[in-house]
């Protein structure tokens, strides 16, 4: 469980410098953010998924310390881009 806290806590640094840039920009061309639901999904989402990620490492039987915890929680949305934009010549095919 310390693992997906110190994740999770490691993701919200990454976004909380993203909020940090956001504000630096005029009032009229900051985008939406909570206010949109599907941006507070992704903010928190991406936060539990890389909480989640850290607990598979640790299950898997390797040594998880936490600033690696924290590195995996950071780096989770990432991780997940890169899943999404495999192609699909390379994707293995469904058999059935």
């Amino acid at each position: 469980m310390r693992e997906f806290l110190f994740a999770f806590f490691g993701g919200l640094a990454i976004n909380a410098l993203r909020l940090f840039e956001i504000a630096k920009l005029p009032i009229p061309e900051r985008p939406k953010t909570f206010s949109d639901w599907l941006y507070a999904l992704q903010f928190f989402g991406t936060r539990l998924i890389g909480g989640v990620l850290a607990l598979a490492y640790s299950m898997s039987g390797t040594a998880l310390t936490p600033i690696l915890a924290v590195n995996i929680g950071a780096s989770a949305p990432l991780i997940l881009k890169t899943f999404a934009s495999v192609p699909r010549e390379i994707r293995p095919k469904r058999v059935g």
